[in-house]
């Protein structure tokens, strides 16, 4: 995947050979634990989503075939294992193309008011949508991969993807007609592509590929492999070869010396607490204890901030899709937990939304949806309006009146979304009120 004898845009040729690595053990696990770091930072979402692909698609027995819809029939609760903090108004719908055979076009229904997206995610969470705001009125769409140079059919919206692996992820709206009319809708989008003949990679246990450092590097070369890598990431990505990634053979702990296999169990810990405890910084602060998530879906360089998103739930959109507020804190600063509570969120104006907005409840360490009595798990434009002051009481006991959202006993965060954001909710004109403790 990366070349060598590139031009480095400076008139200066890159070298043909591998960078020096250290020969004495303890210099080398140093110098190795320091590119682990930057392995597992940059390649979080390639590894997370190949394990996703791998559990979808190539596993004995996997749900899935390429170009082939796996449809969510009824919204995601606590039992969803697809990826974390998954919204609850939509019903998810995930594909997986491999464009190296050539473009797989998509076809869908006429979806009338209500809200759908088919987003469109490269090997390494960058993300798109097809959808009534960005191609109004399309009903056939070619995915082509980036060195592509065909000619489409007249009528046919061309989306140019970053990588040759591509996740789609649609989300259809339910509303008050019920999910057979969400389920028929499903069922109308197709897609038409040519597989391709050569290996796909290795299966990977999503279980473990955040837990191990073994299953996430044999993940991210998987990845990298079947996924390429982008032509700005190159210089970044080229002295992985030190770990043994992007070799000539698929990655193999066993082929590593001690020395290496320590620097990357190593990093690989120190890796995931860096992005543990980097969780709340998701985003930037509001002044209301809500943090806004700008660059999600479309984060280029900020390597750090697109792992945390990615930590946090993969499949995350573009802001332009869903202008999206986190907050783990009540309005004194103070975490949120069920045993400090209640809590009141009260908003004067709703959430400016053209389709619709909410607010979701998760667990702070699995970032799971919490169970409940009523299975509830959020609330949001459906149930409170769209006009005029809405209010809910958030409490892990039933508040007795009133919208309420049940909670933890222990720590809890919340998410609001704000589906086709209005530009007040874009450019920050509209922020969401504290979370008060009553």
């Amino acid at each position: 995947m990366v070349r060598t004898h590139e031009a480095t845009g400076t008139g200066v040729v890159a070298s043909p050979h591998d960078d020096l690595v250290p020969v004495d053990p303890d210099a080398r696990a140093s110098w190795c634990a320091a590119l682990g770091m930057q392995a597992v930072v940059y390649g979080t979402p390639a590894a997370l989503q190949y394990a996703q692909f791998s559990e979808q698609v190539l596993a004995p027995g996997a749900p899935g075939r390429l170009a082939e819809f796996i449809h969510e029939r009824t919204p995601a609760g606590p039992e969803f294992r697809g990826f974390r903090a998954p919204n609850a108004d939509t019903l998810y719908s995930n594909a997986w193309l491999d464009l190296r055979a050539g473009p797989t076009e998509l076809r869908l229904p006429e979806f009338g008011k209500r809200y759908f997206t088919v987003q469109v995610l490269d090997a390494h969470s960058n993300a798109t949508n097809v959808n009534a705001r960005t191609a109004p009125g399309a009903r056939r769409c070619w995915f082509v991969s980036p060195g592509w140079c065909g000619e489409a059919p007249a009528g046919v919206t061309v989306v140019r993807v970053g990588t040759d692996l591509v996740w789609l992820l649609l989300r259809i709206q339910v509303l008050d007609d019920g999910l057979d009319a969400v389920h028929r809708l499903q069922d109308a989008v197709t897609l038409t592509g040519s597989p391709c003949a050569e290996a796909l990679g290795p299966v990977v246990d999503p279980d473990t590929v955040e837990t191990d450092w073994r299953v996430f590097h044999r993940s991210l070369d998987a990845a990298l492999r079947l996924g390429g890598v982008p032509a700005g990431d190159r210089a970044y990505v080229r002295p992985f070869r030190a770990l043994g990634l992007l070799g000539s053979e698929p990655w193999d702990p066993a082929g590593l010396d001690d020395a290496t296999a320590r620097g990357l169990e190593t990093s690989f810990a120190a890796a995931q607490e860096v992005l543990r405890a980097s969780r709340p910084q998701l985003g930037e602060p509001t002044g209301t204890g809500w943090t806004r998530v700008r660059d999600k879906g479309a984060h280029g360089t900020n390597h750090l901030a697109r792992a945390v998103m990615n930590h946090v739930g993969l499949g995350a959109n573009v802001a332009d899709e869903n202008t999206s507020f986190n907050t783990h804190v009540d309005a004194a600063g103070d975490p949120l937990a069920g045993r400090s509570g209640p809590y009141c969120l009260s908003f004067d104006t709703p959430p400016p939304a053209h389709a619709f907005w909410s607010v979701t409840l998760y667990h702070v360490e699995t970032g799971r949806l919490y169970a409940n009595d009523l299975d509830r798990y959020g609330l949001g434009s459906a149930s409170l309006g769209t006009t005029g002051p809405v209010a809910m009481t958030i409490a892990h006991e039933d508040p007795g009146e009133g919208p309420w959202l049940p909670c933890p006993e222990g720590r809890f965060y919340l998410i609001l979304r704000i589906y086709a954001p209005g530009d007040a909710a874009r450019d920050g004109t509209w922020l969401p009120a504290p979370v008060v403790r009553l």
